[in-house]
């Protein structure tokens, strides 16, 4: 099946460059730079940003649930602990920035990037992953559990302790990336690919035993 190419987001050659009071407008953030700022906001109300750029930005412990974004990209920014379940990520990108606990649970992640990011025990239980990249991050005790991976990759990640429980991993290649221990549906392992290791790791899984020579 051939998978979906993953798209990128769509941006105007220049943004100002606003803070982010000046650039929220009931609920919606667009056509910005927001850089070198600490965001505390908890809001029950979705937030819709569309076409922003956030550098160097920290958020502390923020709850934007259920909000939208657009054509986005976060680079270098610290959003630990932030709540986004149910929310909405189209052409968003996620760049050196560090995600330790970041709740994406029952989210739809389409056209998405994940590149050199820190995302250790973030969850993304029951999130619909659509044309997703995990590149090159560290996804230590991230939850992976019964959420749906279509055209979506993961490459050169630390993957020790993930949880893909009921999760389908068909037609996802697991080979490049590493784990001493994983957690994974046996039933849901057909058509994943694996390198010889990880394959003996899984045996051993089942509870087979691997002879020597």
């Amino acid at each position: 099946m051939k998978k979906t190419k993953r798209l990128t987001p769509l941006l105007p050659k220049e943004l100002e460059t606003r803070s982010f009071v000046e650039a929220l407008d009931d609920q919606y953030i667009s056509n910005c730079r927001i850089s070198q700022e600490t965001i505390d906001l908890n809001t029950e109300e979705a937030l819709h940003i569309d076409r922003v750029v956030f550098e160097n930005v920290t958020f502390l412990e923020t709850s934007w649930p259920r909000s939208e974004f657009v054509d986005v990209i976060f680079l270098n920014c610290d959003l630990s602990n932030m709540d986004m379940s149910r929310a909405v990520f189209h052409r968003t990108e996620f760049r050196n920035s560090k995600l330790m606990g970041a709740n994406f649970a029952e989210a739809g992640i389409r056209h998405t990037l994940f590149e050199e990011c820190i995302l250790n025990y973030a969850t993304f239980g029951f999130t619909l992953c659509n044309a997703v990249s995990f590149v090159s991050s560290s996804m230590r005790f991230a939850d992976f559990y019964e959420m749906e991976l279509k055209s979506s990759e993961f490459r050169l990640c630390d993957m020790n302790d993930i949880n893909f429980t009921q999760t389908s991993l068909n037609g996802i290649d697991l080979s490049t990336n590493t784990f001493e221990s994983i957690q994974v549906s046996i039933d849901k392992l057909q058509g994943c690919t694996v390198s010889t290791d990880q394959a003996i790791a899984f045996a051993r899984q089942m509870g087979m035993i691997i002879a020597n020579g």
